[in-house]
């Protein structure tokens, strides 16, 4: 279902100043047309991040195909004597940015040690825990890219994570 930005300022306001639940919101506002399902699923978005906006990296993925990106490839291609190259990149691959991934995981664990209330707390956030990163971390990350990507090529883009 979808809501209008004014539907979710009123849901979010009224679930936190008068713990509306579902039922509730149906009851009193019979002329949005509200389903329950969808309420369940904006309220426990409001109660698991705080926010019903949409948040970072939700949505349609992105092209990974952006200046930014082949500018990396190509840097990495000049500084890194043994990086691989996108074309010897799995084709199968689940995560096309395992490294981002690795990354990602430990960035969770460390952003929610705080309560995050708006994008620019959460931008903010994610920039600290990023500056605080040690560099073994990173390094960790890189490495174990490699080493999947390596065992991915030598199964031709086929199934590969048992030979780990």
């Amino acid at each position: 279902m979808v809501f209008s930005k004014e539907d979710k300022i009123l849901i979010k306001t009224l679930r936190e100043s008068k713990c509306y639940s579902a039922k509730r919101f149906i009851k009193e506002f019979l002329d949005k047309k509200w389903n329950r399902r969808g309420l369940d699923n904006l309220l426990k978005k409001l109660r698991e991040i705080g926010t019903v906006e949409r948040t970072i990296g939700s949505g349609r993925r992105c092209s990974l195909r952006t200046t930014q990106n082949i500018d990396a490839v190509e840097d990495l291609r000049r500084e890194t004597p043994d990086f691989i190259s996108p074309d010897l990149w799995p084709p199968n691959s689940l995560n096309p940015v395992p490294v981002n991934y690795a990354i990602w995981t430990v960035m969770q664990r460390h952003k929610h040690q705080t309560k995050i209330h708006t994008i620019d707390e959460l931008n903010q956030r994610l920039i600290e825990v990023w500056c605080g990163l040690e560099q073994s971390t990173v390094d960790m990350a890189v490495n174990q890219w490699r080493r999947r990507l390596r065992a991915c090529v030598r199964a031709k883009g086929g199934h590969f994570e048992y030979n780990l």
